[in-house]
């Protein structure tokens, strides 16, 4: 079951990422990469996680993007990623890029100091 699990949401987050560079017309979630999908075991629930390279604003516009897209992209994405039950998509922001933009930011400001 777990194989399965991972599957799906390899394929799903596959999906959105296509979904979004091709169909999704929102100027908000241009800038956006998907990292990962997790499904719940009972695959109803499904967490896709995202990452934006950029200031906090970029991310708040990241996710207000995504509240207004949900139900074009889960609409897109699951009729191509056939389940028995669609699930619930929710968006979460994976910060780790972020902080890896922030480290890159003074270490620059570090060597222009120089």
């Amino acid at each position: 079951m777990i194989k399965r699990n991972k599957r799906v949401s390899n394929l799903i987050a596959r999906e959105v990422s296509l979904c979004l560079e091709f169909k999704v017309n929102d100027n908000r979630l241009k800038n956006v990469t998907v990292i990962n999908a997790e499904v719940s075991k009972d695959l109803k629930f499904c967490k896709i996680f995202f990452s934006v390279i950029g200031p906090e604003k970029e991310i708040k516009k990241a996710l207000s993007g995504f509240e207004s897209s949900k139900n074009f992209i889960k609409r897109e994405v699951f009729s191509k990623v056939l389940l028995r039950v669609v699930p619930d998509i929710r968006f979460e922001y994976y910060g780790g890029l972020h902080e890896a933009y922030k480290i890159n930011m003074i270490i620059n400001e570090y060597n222009s100091g120089k």
